[in-house]
């Protein structure tokens, strides 16, 4: 099955205004961050670290430090790198690509690196400038981020990267908006080796220095756990519309400070039954594997992978050996404790058997698809193993390779094989003949499996296994473990699969599965503090799932194997769900929408998400109705917010732009609830569900801000059915436009007419006041922004901002009647 070959960062949190400090665990996006400018003094350099003022002119590299010896520059043959006399300049980056220089005379274990960073230009772009601590020969290290986004947010996040793959391991908010070209200092803390401690902290230049921001534990069998040199890495988002340049001053490296950071533990209970709560600001995204500290119930059954024995008592001196042994040895309600180990397992938890499977306190446990594939021999310029029996079938609905869902760019993506070389993910070809570098192809007939590159000294790993849990009973807990490397097919559903009522997922990796991470498929269910991320096709999925709560996790980078962006793949999609809560997440920088509703949801809140840099679309309610969407960020995709054949919908204090298309969308065709041959109704409803009639009406737009970018801010259109808007009753009041530019900004307000095709353009608040209600009162820019620049625009634009109602106030955790527009 094919993949990208994952060098890029697992992305960020998207850009927003908000409060700081929030402490989110999550992952990366980037910005064009240029490093630059003066830094506050790092603790002294030992002789195997180095430093760097930059008090010289190369035109073509960055020469030799002042201390820790010459560069090594790396990254995309357009890169550019050079010295200006004050500081290093990585130029030229390219959108999608990375680069990156290391001291190779440096030679540290615990250490502290410190850098100044800035973005150079005055255009608003995303890029992800980081410090790399113990970097080894295979380009593995540990990554202090200063993630800026195109709308000015700035974070700083801790991430591991393994010959390529990266791993995030903790982010935190920093300031709510910056301007490009501002000056930023990083500082990255490594200490320690079982665990690895890793801390770091980003402050603008010229203010004072705060405390730790984010600080793990990394207890994965991929720590990183010798000595390292330091470099400097940095990602330019695959959105940004130009080049990026950065630059970076003042690096150095030395002695870590006397005291280590205190890493956060996990809450030992799983959290009440859903209701409707106001966003927490809490952490995003599951603690490290190995990092939960789930309490030990008496009479708990335990497993133990290495040394336990399926004969055996179960008890904690006599452990059992499997977790399918453990399942079918409890008894109901029991909890199922796994020590630290790897459980190459696919377990049934049957009907009639509600379990607790969790972690031993602070072990890392992984459920992996995969197995050691060895014995490779050298075939001209690739290597084959022979004796390789597994086969996957890639129907979908019944059809192999199913054109409905895989695009001719990418012929395989539903072929399940998955080769893992060093831990990073190969992409899959059709023939022998295409083995490249970089690549497997998998020989069904000859039963071989054939590699590109070399396996000398590194582990090779094969996904053999399609599903690592289905879960039948109700009342069911999954927590404090990792999934990862499962071959699922689009019939399995999900790498873990719940099937009945009242599921509960928390602190739970999933990575790498061929498809679909996680599948919710009944009522009262709640995903909380979990990460999915590079799936397949789509990171999570709900039908049928009444009362369902997505809450503070990261669903980021999925849809790795570039299935079509429709009927289904993404970040997250729910189906034929009611009294929904998608609350602060991040559903960015995946390949297809981040957050989509689709086929008769109703009732849903839809709060304190970032789903920034998606391919597709940030936020999509499609043949839905009632929802809340408020204080979201939806920067840098095609389109930010899309409401199609969906009513009754608040939008409150959302920040969108820099979309291609749209910020913000709202369609309606020929489809309707009513009529039997369209699909997507729900069958647990009336035969005609009036609740759900696929209707775009009665939506209320109030308190948004648009950036810049794309055709259209508001853009709404009957495409098929000869409506006009007018009769849709739009309220458009209290939102910050930018001004519009000819030719190169969008239309502040195009306004369908009856013939589905005409559109009315309306470029000013007063304008569109004029034409369509004379009290609505917005705001505009007095030059074209980016979402970055609306910051001194806020203030302003709060005096023509509708007062915040009730229920969105008390969803947002914000007094009633307070006046603001964006995002809080």
């Amino acid at each position: 099955m094919p993949t990208r070959r994952n060098d890029m960062p697992t992305p960020p949190p998207s850009s927003r205004f908000r409060r700081v400090p929030a402490i989110i665990v999550g992952t990366t996006t980037a910005i064009a961050l240029a490093l630059g400018a003066t830094l506050v003094p790092a603790s002294p350099a030992s002789a195997a670290g180095g430093s760097d003022s930059f008090s010289r002119q190369i035109a073509s590299g960055w020469g030799t430090a002042e201390s820790g010896g010459a560069y090594t520059t790396y990254g995309a043959k357009s890169t550019a790198f050079s010295v200006d006399g004050s500081r290093g300049r990585i130029g030229a980056l390219a959108a999608g690509s990375s680069a990156g220089a290391y001291l190779a005379g440096s030679s540290l274990l615990d250490a502290t690196a410190t850098a100044s960073v800035s973005l150079v230009g005055s255009t608003a772009l995303t890029a992800y400038p980081a410090l790399e601590v113990r970097r080894q020969g295979d380009g593995s290290s540990y990554r202090g981020k200063a993630e800026m986004t195109r709308s000015g947010k700035l974070r700083i996040s801790v991430s591991r990267s393994n010959a390529g793959r990266e791993t995030s391991l903790g982010t935190a908010d920093v300031v709510s908006s910056i301007a490009p070209g501002t000056s930023v200092n990083v500082r990255v803390q490594v200490t320690g080796t079982s665990p690895v401690i890793v801390s770091a902290k980003a402050w603008v230049a010229g203010t004072s220095e705060p405390g730790w921001q984010t600080t793990v534990s990394d207890t994965s069998s991929s720590r990183i756990a010798t000595t390292g040199t330091i470099g400097v890495w940095a990602y330019a988002s695959g959105s940004n519309s130009t080049a990026t340049t950065l630059a970076v001053d003042g690096l150095s490296s030395g002695a870590p400070s006397t005291t280590t950071p205190t890493p956060p533990t996990t809450a030992p209970a799983p959290a009440p039954a859903p209701t409707a709560l106001p966003r927490t600001g809490t952490a995003r995204g599951s603690v490290p594997v190995g990092s939960a500290a789930y309490p030990v119930p008496s009479g708990a059954l335990f497993v133990n992978s290495s040394s336990g024995d399926d004969a055996a008592a179960g008890t904690q001196g006599a452990p059992l050996r499997s977790l399918t042994k453990a399942v079918a040895r409890a008894s109901v309600g029991q909890t199922i404790v796994l020590r630290g180990g790897t459980y190459h397992e696919a377990v049934v938890v049957p009907y009639q058997k509600p379990v607790t499977i969790q972690a031993y306190p602070r072990e890392a446990v992984w459920l992996d698809g995969s197995s050691r594939v060895s014995s490779f021999v050298r075939s001209g310029s690739t290597w084959v193993a022979s004796g390789w029996g597994t086969r996957f079938s890639s129907a979908i609905a019944g059809v192999a390779d199913n054109p409905r869902f895989v695009s001719s760019s990418a012929p395989l993506a539903a072929r399940p094989d998955q080769v893992f070389l060093g831990g990073t993910q190969l992409r899959q070809v059709g023939s022998a003949a295409a083995v490249v570098a970089g690549t497997f192809y998998v020989d069904y007939s000859a039963q071989t499996i054939r590699i590109g590159s070399d396996p000398t000294g590194k582990e090779v790993r094969a996904s053999d296994l399609r599903q690592a849990l289905q879960i039948q009973a109700a009342d069911t807990t999954v927590r404090g473990i990792g999934v990862r490397r499962y071959a699922t097919t689009y019939d399995d559903r999900g790498a873990i699969r719940f099937d009945n009522v009242r599921a509960t997922v928390q602190d739970v990796v999933v990575e790498d599965t061929a498809t679909i991470g996680i599948v919710l498929g009944n009522n009262d269910s709640r995903l909380v503090r979990v990460t999915v991320q590079r799936n397949g096709m789509l990171g999570v999925n709900a039908s049928s799932a009444y009362r369902l709560a997505v809450r503070d996790s990261v669903i980021t980078g999925n849809n790795a194997e570039r299935f079509k962006p429709a009927p289904v793949s993404g970040g997250i999609k729910i189906t034929r769900s009611r009294d929904v809560e998608v609350v602060n997440n991040d559903t960015g920088r995946n390949n297809g929408s981040g957050i989509w509703f689709d086929e008769s949801c109703y009732d849903l809140t839809v709060t304190g998400n970032d789903s920034n840099d998606n391919e597709y679309t940030g936020i999509q309610l499609e043949l839905s109705d009632t929802a809340v969407v408020a204080d979201n960020s939806t920067t840098g995709g095609q389109t930010g917010i899309n409401l199609f054949d969906s009513g009754n919908v608040q939008l409150f204090n959302n920040t969108m732009g820099g979309n291609s298309k749209f910020a913000l969308s709202l369609l309606q065709d020929e489809r309707r609830q009513a009529v039997a041959s369209f699909e997507g109704q729900d069958p647990r409803r009336p035969a005609v569900d009036s609740t759900v009639p696929w209707l775009t009406r009665n939506i209320v737009i109030s308190n948004n801000v648009f950036g810049n970018g794309g055709g259209f801010s508001i853009y709404a259109l009957d495409k098929r059915t000869n409506i006009a808007v007018d009769r849709w009753n739009l309220t458009i009041t209290g939102n910050l436009f930018t001004k519009r530019v000819a030719t190169t900004d969008p239309t502040m307000v195009a306004w369908g007419q009856g013939d589905n095709s005409t559109l009315v353009r309306y470029e000013t608040p007063a304008a569109l006041a004029a034409a369509k209600n004379g009290s609505w009162r917005n705001t505009m820019t007095t030059a074209s922004t980016s979402v970055a620049g609306m910051a001194s625009y806020l203030t302003a634009a709060a005096t023509l901002a509708v007062a915040l109602p009730s229920g969105i106030a008390a969803l947002l955790g914000q007094p009633s009647g307070v006046k603001r527009v964006g995002i809080f």
